[in-house]
């Protein structure tokens, strides 16, 4: 039996008499497809990556997107000048100081304070006791692409959806605020508006409270800090008349000064008749007796006097030195005390006004008609934004070919 030679793989077909059937054709329809599809003109680049954009974006406002209605709201944050200061010099020097840094305009800072309150979690949460801010933004006519996709969503998924549509500003030329909020119903702006401004207002209060309580508390502090100053001067006072037992110091050294300088005119005045005496008469003559005896007696009292103005462990100077100087301690302490009363009574009659309030300058709208979304406007920056970017890729592609070539 005649073996037959070994067969190749490239020979198997061949050997066994069946021709290998080619299929030069069988990817050619797809790729023809995508050939035809494929642009070749810039013109059709622009139909492609441009205008059908442009197309489906002006499709989707014009056909499918839900109106969007605005509720216009300006305040105001004003604070009456002057409310914190207390007059006198000490203001003007505030004032002068308040003009160098630059706030010039009463309730500046607290204007800042309510645009960041009305951009926090916190207006949020107020809103939300008062309104259901997800069923605002769920209704039945919103489109399902720009409302609000979660019937329960978390506290930050609320931020960032409100920050969508709610809008402040704030210009520092005028110190004036607007207020934007967009619903798909004008009701439901009105009623965000209005809330947030009632929010803001309550903030804008407790700013007035707080500043008229610390006011207040600082000056009842400063009442009983002179009231004790008072009281500690009284009691020393008290303290050195009861040790040295005398009420006036100052009195009791000008009646001894007095006193002495009696006694001392009549010791001279007695003196003075012994020597007129004794030129004409004798030594034992009664009368040279009795000036003598005189003469003896004032000496005595006068030296007694003397004593008692140095007697005890401090003489009268010092005396009347230590006196006189709680004297003053006590006047200084009452008119602090004075001060610091008529300081407290000003304070509360100033927290009795209201220091800085909230004034709407335009009231919240209810609006008549849809302003967002601006169809017309959005599709043109879509079309020349992306005719832009075409532009520039389109030369940097022919660039790149260019030097490529």
């Amino acid at each position: 039996m005649k073996l037959s030679p070994p067969i190749k793989p490239s020979e198997t077909l061949t050997a066994s008499g069946v021709e290998p059937v080619s299929r030069p054709g069988a990817r050619r329809p797809r790729q023809a497809l995508l050939a035809r599809l494929r642009p070749r003109t810039p013109l059709a680049w622009y139909a492609l990556l441009v205008l059908l954009p442009t197309l489906l974006c002006a499709g989707y406002y014009t056909f499918y997107a839900a109106d969007l209605y605005e509720t216009e709201a300006r305040i105001l944050v004003r604070g009456r000048p002057g409310a914190s200061g207390g007059g006198g010099a000490g203001a003007g020097l505030a004032s002068i100081l308040g003009a160098t840094a630059g706030s010039m305009r009463p309730g500046a800072e607290e204007a800042q304070a309510v645009v960041s309150f009305i951009d926090s979690l916190d207006a949020v949460t107020g809103l939300q006791r008062e309104l259901d801010l997800p069923a605002i933004w769920r209704r039945p006519e919103a489109d399902l692409i720009s409302r609000l996709h979660y019937e329960d969503p978390a506290a930050e998924r609320l931020l960032k959806y409100y920050r969508r549509r709610v809008a402040v500003k704030y210009e520092i030329e005028t110190g004036i605020a607007t207020l934007q909020v967009l619903a798909y119903r004008p009701e439901d702006s009105l009623a965000i508006a209005q809330g947030l401004i009632r929010l803001s207002e309550e903030l804008v209060n407790r700013f007035s409270a707080r500043t008229s309580a610390d006011t207040l508390r600082v000056g009842r502090e400063e009442v009983a800090i002179a009231e004790r100053r008072v009281l500690a001067a009284r009691e020393a006072l008290t303290a050195f008349r009861e040790r040295e037992q005398t009420l006036d110091p100052t009195a009791a050294a000008g009646s001894a000064v007095q006193t002495v300088a009696r006694l001392e005119a009549a010791l001279a005045e007695a003196r003075t008749e012994l020597q007129e005496k004794q030129a004409f008469m004798r030594r034992d003559n009664p009368q040279i007796q009795v000036l003598n005896n005189r003469i003896a007696a004032l000496s005595a009292q006068i030296g007694l006097e003397r004593a008692r103005r140095t007697s005890g462990t401090e003489t009268l100077t010092q005396q009347i030195s230590g006196y006189e100087r709680l004297q003053l301690e006590r006047e200084f302490a009452e008119r602090i005390y004075a001060s610091a009363i008529a300081s407290l009574e000003a304070a509360r009659a100033d927290a009795q006004r209201q220091q800085v309030f909230l004034m709407r300058v335009v009231e919240p709208n209810l609006a008549e008609r849809a302003t967002y979304p601006k169809a017309f406007f959005n599709t043109i920056t879509l079309l020349v934004g992306l005719s832009v970017l075409y532009a520039v890729g389109w030369l940097l592609v022919a660039g790149a070919r260019e030097h490529a070539s």
